[in-house]
């Protein structure tokens, strides 16, 4: 196998090794036999379902409902990919022609929502970057252990963004040299989906953890449930935790972060998330986290405030009307809202400023 591929299947097994260690780091306290858990692979990431039985439900019954979900996922994930064909991948091949594309009704909704989300994050958070993901390589799997692309690449698929018209729910087009991706949204709509599909079937108290972010509901029995947050520089291996929050209700605990996806050349570390502004990776943050009820906005904003920085993300929080958030910086410094603050408990040696 080639070396790079070797090297991205161990990240891969990494993250979702550290993806689960949170969650039971931050639920470490003597197991409920009415938790009951299953994972599967989706959206290029493990995805872990727990769910806690009340008063008359039975594991059967998570399983059935179970059954249900893993094709749900399985289906979006064809709708909204870039490299297989799909809904999306349709959108794009018409874009590559030169052509208008017709929007799916069943893409439209979250169409409208990436629409939205841009101009409230004014553009920190673009879905029609494709073009910039696909020319950094993070489309595919030999991206890692690479060289950055030209400059003069960079340029010109900058302008071709700059040149084209807004997202539209119904239809999108032409637009010469943009592509779409919808990576920035999908995992928090598809996280939404599962935990509406667990509603339906009558669980009210559950977590929906998509290889670390967060979407969760209700209690585990008699006490909330706990979510680590990543360390994006970890001082020591028995310390992966920035530290951990206490869900209150109904709630979706997003991170963004330079440490999952990234390749490193002459010295210096260039991962996924790019600012559409300068159409290279964001600088200046190691992550940024958010809370919120709504996990399609949590997905959204937790990339946004890391591309904007940190002179930018307390703005970019206020204007996304995120109230709960905490940022890293390059430097090691940790800031975060009052809100987030006040419900954080932070690791030894983690100290939060508070950003008014």
């Amino acid at each position: 196998m080639d070396e790079r591929l070797k090297q991205f299947f161990r990240r891969a097994a990494w993250g979702v090794a550290l993806a689960l260690l949170f969650v039971w780091l931050a639920q470490r306290q003597p197991e409920h036999d009415q938790v009951v858990i299953e994972e599967f692979l989706g959206l290029g990431t493990l995805i872990n379902v727990s769910v806690y039985l009340e008063s008359g439900q039975t594991e059967d019954q998570f399983d059935a409902a179970m059954h249900d979900i893993r094709p749900l996922i399985a289906a979006y994930q064809q709708r909204w990919s870039v490299i297989t064909d799909g809904g999306l991948s349709a959108v794009n091949q018409a874009l590559a022609k030169g052509e208008a594309a017709r929007i799916d009704a069943e893409l439209r909704p979250l169409f409208a929502r990436a629409a939205a989300l841009s101009t409230a994050s004014r553009g920190l958070f673009d879905v029609r970057v494709g073009a910039l993901v696909d020319l950094w390589g993070w489309n595919r799997q030999e991206a890692f252990g690479t060289r950055p692309p030209a400059d003069v690449a960079i340029a010109a698929t900058l302008a071709a963004i700059a040149a084209a018209p807004a997202l539209d729910a119904a239809h999108y087009g032409p637009a010469p040299g943009v592509q779409l991706n919808f990576g920035g949204i999908a995992k928090g709509d598809a996280a939404g989906k599962i935990g509406a599909s667990l509603r339906a079937a009558g669980f009210e108290h559950y977590l929906v953890n998509m290889g670390g972010d967060v979407v969760a509901r209700g209690r585990k029995g008699d006490r909330p449930w706990r979510i680590g947050v990543r360390h994006p520089r970890p001082p020591r291996a028995e310390q992966p935790l920035m530290g951990i929050v206490t869900t209150q209700g109904d709630e979706t605990i997003f991170t963004s972060g330079d440490y999952e996806r990234y390749f490193e050349f002459e010295g210096q570390r260039y991962h996924h998330l790019i600012d559409p502004r300068s159409g290279r990776p964001a600088r200046g943050l190691t992550s940024a986290t958010v809370i919120t009820s709504d996990p399609v906005l949590a997905d959204a904003a937790s990339t946004a405030l890391f591309v904007a920085g940190p002179d930018g993300w307390r703005d970019t929080a206020r204007a996304m009307g995120i109230d709960q958030a905490m940022v890293m910086g390059a430097d090691g410094r940790v800031q975060a809202t009052q809100a987030f603050a006040d419900r954080f408990q932070a690791s030894t040696g983690v100290a939060v400023t508070v950003l008014p």
